[in-house]
């Protein structure tokens, strides 16, 4: 890299030989071999590091990748790169109410959430999130957002009303659904391939409790269950939540038992205070299959997510895959048991969709999926990528598409999954008008 830093990025920039490059150079899923990672702390600076990339590219005509890490916990793990430039968003983490009646948040990038909710507690104000607290905002407010509300709120980017990004061509823009509306389209659902944002408008929802002494009230009932029929326990979680309140949000993760058993670990969330509802439902939870462990607890919301910060090396052996469905019949819940039956897997997870999900249009912004009711998600080790991917595919066929989020396969097919149809071609419209000559080639794309 001959190519000199300009002013502003020096003070910013980790080279390897700095102590500090170890910390800042990976993801959760990837050991990265950057030759330089700037820790950008302004808006300036961020258009800076991309005007400086394209310029090497342009000048040598040389592949520079360019990665935008903001919390590092991506499954795809394309916010790290070898031999190019990482542009870590973690210093620009400001958070602000801007107006508190009107749910009205202003959070940068490079914040994680559990600092997100701790800041509006005392507002009793909440978005819509994923279940980790040291996942990055930006990351996920561009690609989707499930979480512990789902339900109730819908996907994380169902709540961005405006966001700054800077483009390829080094440009700042300002966009909503009045201003460049196909690009605010584009970054809510089609991840970080149209530039970086840098911070996002949020509305945010308003806590609900009126008699609880806890502010911002969740009850989270977990349940740990041991079955013989996965097909009747599947059927009956999944009419159990569908005729509940949409202050209801359900996963399982299974697993293989003992004795040709399947243990199910169940986490329930309702959203709000309790009531003769709330216990209604969830005890009806107790009564979806044989219960070997229960606890439930009303915290505040903002407790749910712990402020971990914790560091993050590159050595998680995770590999994931999952696809969205409106139900799973019996053979599909035959294809999950025999996922279960092998030892490089470490579980599915069925997590519940449907409620705020679906009451947005297919069209909305740039997540179509708004008919599901389901995500299957497979976890294994990653030595077996390969096999464990065609193991998947008759539950990949049979779903109508990939949370991109949510998948490590980073794959032209899976791509074509993430966004099938007349998604994928208004993606592409919008790639082609902001990015023509792909700087951004590090993010998932079609």
């Amino acid at each position: 890299m001959q190519k000199e830093l300009p002013q502003s990025l020096k003070d910013v920039a980790v080279f390897p030989e700095d102590p500090r490059y170890d910390k800042v150079r990976s993801n959760d899923f990837k050991v990265g071999q950057p030759k330089i990672v700037i820790l950008a702390e302004t808006e300036e600076q961020v258009i800076e590091t991309i005007n400086y990339t394209a310029s090497i590219r342009q000048d040598q005509n040389e592949k520079f990748p360019l990665s935008v890490r903001c919390g590092g916990h991506g499954l795809a793990a394309t916010s790290v790169n070898d031999q190019g430039v990482i542009l870590d968003l973690s210093q620009m983490n400001q958070i602000s109410v801007v107006d508190k009646e009107k749910g009205l948040v202003n959070v940068q990038a490079g914040a994680l959430w559990s600092d997100v909710a701790v800041k509006l507690h005392s507002d009793q104000l909440v978005i819509s999130s994923g279940d980790h607290g040291d996942t990055g905002v930006g990351g996920l407010a561009v690609s989707g957002g499930m979480g512990t509300i789902l339900r109730s709120f819908g996907l994380t980017i169902d709540k961005v009303i405006e966001a700054t990004i800077i483009t390829a061509d080094g440009k700042k823009h300002i966009v909503d659904k009045e201003n460049e509306s196909d690009l605010f389209w584009g970054i809510r659902g089609g991840g970080g391939q149209f530039g970086v944002v840098t911070e996002f408008l949020f509305q945010a929802d308003k806590a609900t409790a009126v008699n609880s002494k806890i502010a911002n009230p969740m009850i989270v009932q977990t349940i740990n269950y041991s079955i013989t029929d996965l097909f009747e326990f599947i059927q009956g979680w999944h009419n159990w939540f569908k005729t509940a309140s949409n202050k209801l949000t359900s996963t399982l993760f299974l697993n293989k038992g003992p004795d040709q058993t399947i243990t199910v670990q169940t986490r329930n969330f309702w959203y709000g205070e309790e009531t003769s509802e709330s216990k209604n439902v969830l005890e009806q939870a107790l009564r979806l299959g044989t219960v070997s462990a229960t606890t439930e607890i009303l915290m505040n919301y903002s407790d749910f997510f712990p402020d971990e910060h914790a560091r993050i090396e590159g050595k998680n052996p995770v590999f994931a895959k999952n696809t969205l469905v409106t139900h799973i019949p019996q053979e599909i819940a035959v294809e999950i048991e025999k996922l279960l039956e092998l030892s490089f897997v470490y579980g599915v997870e069925l997590r519940a969709l449907g409620g705020a999900v679906n009451e947005k249009t297919a069209d909305f912004n740039a997540w179509p999926f708004r008919e599901a009711e389901i995500m299957i998600a497979y976890f294994f080790n990653k030595e077996y990528t390969d096999q464990a991917i065609q193991l998947f595919q008759p539950i990949q066929e049979f779903g109508q598409g990939v949370y991109g989020a949510y998948s490590s396969d980073t794959s032209q097919e899976e791509n074509a999954r993430v966004w099938p149809g007349a998604t994928g071609k208004k993606i592409k419209e919008v790639k082609e008008k902001y990015d023509p000559t792909n700087l951004f080639d590090q993010n998932r794309q079609l």
